[in-house]
């Protein structure tokens, strides 16, 4: 009987245990203002600073703080990046409104207004050993030491492209990710191209750059999965459906934490530890934008769904765990999917209330408001034209708010894929 009881306890542990492996936040249960969850720092006092498509936040313990155009200097709501300099000031790139510089207090923009540059649509933001400013934007590569701005572009450097998705940088080297042109490395003096021409890169498009222990660059892309690079033996290894674990080979996001595991993005989420993959098949788990892991060891992950915070020993410090999701609409996936030049987009309402329906190219701008209005129960249709676009992974999001507060309010968000 004390055997019986003893296993009993060891198997009610475990269940327990797994049961805390992941906490859901979304506006329905959390401060967050929007689903639409780009990116997350977690700084030295583990608060967590949080951007949407709907606001800036900040997480402290259980309290959360929105900034917004209403009541900070924050000239939009919709942000993407966050980064922090080496003064602690904290730099979030907005949809197509400049950059913002934020240090607890003061909020100071720049944009083309003030800078005479065109870093309005700014996609990335490193910094050097020196607390350079690297921007990466639908300009070029810009460089601002705090008192002088410096443009890189194909018609006075290496930089072969204007459209730069993702900078990082690392041992006196800053690594561009374009749009169009693949990887670019940049020492200081020399500029180096890597393409689909020259190297192994399966893609011209880099979503995202990072580096493992070993100075192995990791480099998610559009619809080529992810490549590794060795850069002292010049070796291209990639990883993608047809001989990993990965479920999705259009990787918006890559992570490396302190154990040198990577995390990858895609249409879930996947983990791998150069020899094992664990793919999540959860079906909470959509498009994954970027990671974080906090000083409990939790990894923070950030989707078009909301934030998940997951921890295979039981996720640690966080509390409030809820994974309640209202039932009262139906938002059906966008048909034809592959789409080109029209997709439809239905859903349907049990009560009245304000509906706002949004498309989103992959930073997270706003690129049509397809309804934007009161509406009354029932089923509805909304036709997207995508014809003046380009080719790529778009997102629609739906917002239903009973009462014209966000009392009872639903936000969803899925994707859809525009071939040409």
């Amino acid at each position: 009987m004390k055997k019986l009881l003893f296993f009993i306890v060891i198997i009610f542990f475990a269940t327990n245990i797994r049961s805390q492996q992941w906490v859901i936040y979304t506006p329905n249960n959390s401060g967050l203002p929007d689903s639409f969850v780009s990116s997350i720092l977690i700084d030295s006092n583990n608060v967590k600073w949080i951007t949407t498509s709907n606001g800036f936040v900040r997480m402290k313990g259980n309290s959360w703080t929105v900034y917004d155009t209403i009541n900070s200097g924050l000239p939009q709501n919709a942000c993407y990046p966050v980064t922090k300099d080496k003064q602690n000031n904290l730099w979030i790139a907005t949809a197509n409104k400049g950059i913002v510089k934020f240090d607890g207090i003061n909020w100071i923009v720049y944009n083309l207004n003030n800078t005479g540059f065109n870093i309005n649509q700014s996609t990335s933001i490193v910094f050097d050993d020196n607390n350079t400013k690297w921007i990466g934007a639908g300009g070029g590569v810009y460089k601002f030491n705090d008192t002088n701005w410096v443009r890189y572009y194909p018609g006075n450097s290496g930089q072969p492209s204007n459209m730069v998705q993702n900078l990082f940088y690392e041992n006196n080297t800053l690594w561009v990710g374009s749009y169009d042109k693949g990887l670019i490395k940049y020492d200081g003096q020399n500029w180096t191209v890597y393409n689909m021409n020259n190297s192994g890169l399966p893609s011209n498009e880099i979503n995202m750059i990072k580096s493992d222990i070993y100075n192995n660059m990791w480099i998610s892309t559009f619809w080529g999965g992810v490549a590794k690079f060795n850069t002292n033996q010049n070796i291209w290894t990639v990883y993608n459906t047809g001989n990993s674990g990965l479920q999705d080979n259009n990787t918006f996001s890559i992570y490396v934490d302190n154990n040198n595991v990577k995390w990858i993005g895609a249409g879930g989420c996947a983990i791998f530890n150069d020899t094992i993959w664990q793919i999540f098949t959860y079906s909470f788990i959509n498009d994954v934008l970027n990671f974080a892991k906090d000083k409990y060891g939790n990894m923070w992950i950030c989707s078009t769904m909301g934030l998940y915070v997951y921890n295979p020993s039981g996720v640690v410090g966080v509390e409030n765990i809820s994974t309640i999701i209202p039932e009262n609409f139906v938002f059906l996936q966008n048909y034809p999917n592959p789409f080109n030049p029209t997709t439809n987009i239905k859903f349907s309402i049990v009560n009245s209330g304000d509906v706002k329906l949004v498309v989103y190219d992959i930073q997270g701008r706003e690129v049509q408001t397809l309804v934007n209005e009161s509406l009354k129960p029932g089923t509805y249709e909304a036709v997207f034209d995508g014809s003046s676009l380009n080719s790529g992974v778009y997102f629609y999001k739906l917002v239903v708010r009973h009462g014209g507060s966000s009392t009872g309010s639903f936000t969803e968000t899925k994707k859809m894929l525009l071939i040409k």
